[in-house]
């Protein structure tokens, strides 16, 4: 079973063409793969850089701190909030005690006019 040599010249070539081009494939996938792994490479540099503690404490305990300050400060709103609701109520009570005895003195004085 001897090939002719024509046709074992135009296998091998066409052998040789095919190899080339799976390795010119291979290549191109390595390539992007290498530029899809450069990319990752760079945002996660960016994300540790974003994220990196450069300080002496934890980033978790000073949220922590921060919201339990945030926390109080709400808490004494509230407390200051009731505490002018209660002015509020006061004054007009005040206000309606003084409406009150300046009707009584329109009164008296209208009663001693006559």
């Amino acid at each position: 079973m001897a090939m002719d040599p024509n046709v074992q010249v135009a296998l091998v070539g066409a052998g040789g063409t095919v190899t080339v081009a799976l390795i010119g494939i291979v290549a191109e996938l390595l390539r992007r793969q290498a530029g899809a792994l450069a990319e990752v490479r760079e945002h996660a540099r960016e994300a540790r850089d974003q994220v990196s503690n450069t300080h002496s404490t934890n980033l978790r305990d000073d949220l922590d701190s921060v919201m339990s300050r945030i926390d109080r400060v709400i808490d004494a709103q509230e407390v200051h909030g009731r505490e002018l609701a209660g002015l509020r109520e006061d004054i007009a009570h005040e206000r309606r005690e003084r409406l009150a005895v300046a009707e009584r003195l329109d009164d008296h004085l209208a009663a001693k006019a006559a």
